[in-house]
């Protein structure tokens, strides 16, 4: 997949429209076009490419040609039908900043007069990005020489071209995978400024052997920033599972990616992540291992499991969510019923020594009063008695613990008693909240 484009020989005529235009008043003569930069004693031909011969030229190019003072004194473009420009310029030092692809409007490009070279280059809104090629070179033209330079473009872009999960359980309805963290721009000069980063996110197609999950995305993107973190996610109808990775080394640019992960019931999911170089750069592999002990991905919906905690509610403008732990906790009742001291102190021990969710730093905490009676609604959580009551769970009512539970009549509908004390029959059902 090695594209080139050359630029060879422009004319005087198209570099002149290509920089700054002159206009002439109407109640003036004309005057000789002025001599120096726009039309020096010194010729500059310029040839970019990638390699290989120009039977792949890219489509669409564009050299900016900076001096010793740091501005733009030409920009020069070319096409798939006319692929070669030249200069004519005062003789001097000049840098030359080349910018080359196959659909350049996808990208937010400097124009002449704003350039420098550290202007950014970002893509397009809406648009998918492409593939994006650079180089930057320096020259010192002689007054009344010619020059030849040739300028070989790197790709500044990394390719996903395949992504698997394989042997993924049948009750699994969807599929995705993340990379992260990821460059979202690049200067002029090459350098990918530090932020904004951004995330690519793909969803997995299942095969006809109904256990392997695929896409075929060939997207272009900017390298990572750093060790990227892969992250996968199951889902089913109870809710979500997810997996979250870092890998051993950094992602570049000039590389082709696949993605290849196999799930393993018993350990986990094993993650292949292969570089292959196309006829790009010099291959890379990176291979990693995870299992459900590393840290995990949480994608909550309210109602459903996420990673074996039910989600009591979600919060999808500020992301975050309330899980309720797998069960209730056994916690030591006080000699009194009513001392809330003792009470209180009792139940914060018993939350304190619960395992947090994996990669969650809050703390467990007692439902409110609003929470609990979410919890209690559910009958699938909160099991009936033969009476048609639920047992009795602590909840925060106030500034010291109470307790309520749930009355099912004949026709399902409900109603809720409260009452305050530390019992043995009251049990404890913490909650505790995250962000994703």
């Amino acid at each position: 997949m090695k594209k080139e484009f050359f630029l060879i020989a422009l004319g005087a005529i198209m570099m002149l429209t290509a920089c700054e235009k002159i206009v002439i008043p109407e109640d003036e003569e004309a005057s000789p076009i002025p001599t120096g930069e726009l039309d020096g004693s010194a010729q500059l031909m310029i040839s970019t490419r990638t390699g290989g011969g120009d039977n792949n030229a890219v489509a669409e190019g564009r050299i900016y040609i900076f001096n010793q003072a740091g501005s733009c004194v030409q920009m020069l473009s070319t096409d798939e039908d006319d692929n070669s420009a030249v200069a004519h310029l005062a003789a001097g030092s000049y840098s030359l900043y080349a910018v080359g692809g196959d659909d350049l409007s996808r990208f937010v490009l400097p124009t002449q007069n704003n350039a420098t070279t550290t202007s950014v280059i970002t893509r397009q809104e809406g648009k998918v990005m492409d593939d994006l090629l650079m180089k930057k070179a320096d020259v010192v033209l002689e007054d009344g020489e010619s020059t030849n330079l040739n300028m070989a473009l790197e790709h500044k872009v990394l390719a996903i071209s395949e992504v698997e999960i394989k042997k993924v359980p049948t009750d699994v309805t969807n599929v995705e995978v993340a990379l992260m963290p990821l460059y979202s721009s690049i200067r002029l000069d090459g350098v990918y400024p530090d932020t904004p980063t951004e995330s690519y996110k793909i969803a997995l197609t299942k095969q006809d052997d109904g256990k392997t999950w695929k896409a075929l995305p060939n997207q272009m993107l900017f390298p990572s920033k750093g060790t990227p973190t892969i992250k996968i996610s199951f889902t089913t109808a109870e809710g979500t599972q997810g997996y979250s990775y870092t890998a051993s080394e950094e992602l570049p640019a000039n590389h082709y990616v696949t993605i290849s992960g196999t799930y393993l019931a018993a350990q986990g999911v094993n993650i292949t992540g292969i570089l292959t170089s196309s006829d790009w750069g010099d291959p890379i592999t990176i291979t990693f291992d995870f299992d459900d002990d590393d840290n995990t991905l949480y994608t909550p919906v309210a109602n459903k499991y996420c990673n074996g905690y039910y989600v009591l509610s979600v919060d999808e403008s500020n992301r975050t969510a309330v899980l309720l732990a797998k069960s209730t906790v056994s916690y030591d009742v006080p000699a009194s019923s009513t001392n809330n001291v003792a009470g209180t102190s009792a139940l914060t021990t018993a939350m304190t020594s619960l395992a947090k969710p994996t990669g969650i730093s809050n703390n467990w905490r007692l439902p409110t009063e609003a929470e609990i009676q979410l919890l209690l609604s559910n009958s699938k959580l909160a099991k009936l008695t033969p009476s048609g009551n639920t047992s009795a769970l602590y909840y925060q009512n106030g500034d010291n613990p109470g307790w309520m539970y749930a009355h099912y009549n004949e026709k399902g509908s409900y109603t809720f008693q409260n009452g305050t004390g530390f019992y043995s029959s009251v049990y404890l059902w913490p909650v505790i909240n995250i962000s994703y």
